[in-house]
């Protein structure tokens, strides 16, 4: 008793709770807009895609000179006692880099800059997609709450019918008992499909940044299926395994710049104290690429450009077959969609009313009453289905399809 008393509280609770979310539906675009504003994922690309740019802005600059100052010849011993024979001497130098190193570093950074701005996008559009999925079945959800409830009002309804029937000595007590079974397993299943329901909620809320806890989706009218890309038209993910391999052959080109030595070149003012004369320093300095001519480096580049060749590659197969599925799935959906709201549906309705009328008049027995109800909900369920599949399909589209 304890536990049928727990289970029907919590049922009240959840289809009391799912009455207050239908007041407050959401749209679709609601959704998509809200969960672009709030998304912890877009922030974090987005700041790497800022955090890109200034390093692209930072790569074009030029090593900074040096200024150095110094002092010689002055502590020791003899001539060099104290301070008169000192020599001081201020000096600018310059690095100067050689083997195109600076356009090297730049390209690099413009490809690192380009791959964050396009991951941006990416993230936009993967959560536009993971949106609209979830939207379809918060929706879904609800139809199928919805169902079950109605489901648990006709099966009350026709255990009372059953009952009043055994009392009145026309049907024998296993009739009445099959339907408070019915009932039992109606309100199991309103249960189950509740629980559901919040899970849904809750998916969609923390995708929205939501705290809405009576969060509900509105009916979304079948969108227009995209058309289809050009062949040559790149696809969002193909343009950032692009953007990738044009870095990782960026960074080729920089390990074969490092290869080159650079110069350093000073130039200064020397100052003698003991005769106050001056003199004009001058020198450059280089490494002598003897023992470390960065081939580790470059072999490693090279491989790491032809393992984004094949990547690149992989994804262009990749996007088409995602375009490809998806638009079949899309097809597929449609045609279950067209079929199922045809008249099957409206005959299923009416065996259940006819049926009902019958088993009233003692016409119909209660199998078959339960045979009518049973494939009624099975077509409304294959229906909420559908829809359900035609909306992941189109999703999945939408993002194989992004730009």
């Amino acid at each position: 008793m304890r536990l049928s008393l727990r289970a029907a509280l919590m049922v009240g609770a959840l289809i009391a709770s799912s009455e207050a979310a239908l007041a407050e539906p959401v749209t679709l675009a609601q959704a998509l807009t809200q969960g672009a504003e709030h998304s912890p994922r877009v922030a974090q690309a987005k700041a790497k895609a800022e955090a890109a740019q200034a390093r692209a802005r930072q790569a074009g600059a030029s090593p900074n000179p040096e200024l150095s100052v110094e002092v010689e010849n002055f502590a020791g011993t003899g001539v060099f006692q104290g301070f008169r024979s000192m020599e001081t001497t201020l000096a600018l130098s310059q690095r100067l880099e050689l083997g195109g190193k600076r356009g090297a570093r730049v390209a690099v950074a413009s490809a690192e800059r380009d791959f964050a701005s396009l991951s941006f996008r990416a993230a936009m559009a993967d959560l536009a997609r993971e949106i609209r999925v979830s939207h379809a079945e918060l929706r879904a959800a609800e139809e199928r709450a919805l169902l079950a409830r109605a489901n648990v009002a006709q099966a009350r309804e026709l255990a009372r019918s059953a009952k009043e029937l055994v009392e009145a000595g026309r049907d024998p007590p296993l009739r009445q008992l099959r339907a408070e079974a019915v009932l039992a397993e109606a309100k199991a299943e309103e249960a189950r499909s509740f629980g559901d329901l919040l899970a849904a909620r809750r998916m969609l809320a923390d995708l929205m940044g939501s705290n809405d806890p009576e969060l509900s989706a509105t009916v979304v009218a079948d969108e227009t299926a995209p058309a289809v890309l050009e062949q040559e038209t790149p696809s969002l993910d193909e343009q950032l395994a692009t953007a990738e391999r044009d870095a990782a052959l960026a960074r080729v080109r920089v390990a074969r710049s490092d290869a080159v030595p650079d110069i350093t070149a000073s130039g200064g003012v020397r100052r003698m104290n003991d005769g106050r004369e001056t003199a004009v320093v001058a020198g450059f300095s280089i490494p002598l690429p003897f023992w470390d001519r960065n081939r580790g480096a470059i072999e490693a580049a090279h491989a790491e450009g032809l393992a984004s060749e094949a990547a690149l590659a992989q994804v262009r197969l990749d996007a088409r077959r995602a375009q490809h599925d998806a638009r079949m799935l899309l097809g597929a959906a449609d045609a279950r969609v067209e079929a199922l709201t045809g008249p099957a549906l409206a005959q299923a309705d009416e065996a259940v009313r006819l049926a009902q009328i019958g088993y009233g008049a003692g016409k119909f027995s209660l199998v078959e009453l339960l045979d009518a109800q049973a494939a009624l909900t099975t077509a409304k369920l294959a229906l909420i289905e559908a829809r359900l599949d035609r909306a992941r399909a189109l999703a999945a589209l939408i993002r194989a399809n992004a730009q």
